[in-house]
């Protein structure tokens, strides 16, 4: 691993408090909700040919 990751995963334990697999569940829900989000709407768009949107 190299330096600057192993930084940016202590930046995120130090961001998070991360002290239990609960924790890192929270903190990749935040980090990656939005994305993961955005990229099944498009999915649906594309397979059923409209923009069909996840509920807020």
């Amino acid at each position: 691993m190299t330096d600057g990751k192993r930084n940016i995963i202590q930046q995120l334990l130090e961001e998070y408090d991360i002290q239990s697999a609960e924790d890192i569940q929270d903190a990749l829900k935040d980090l990656l909700g939005g994305t993961i989000k955005e990229m099944m709407e498009a999915e649906m768009d594309d397979n059923l040919g409209y923009e069909g949107r996840l509920p807020q």
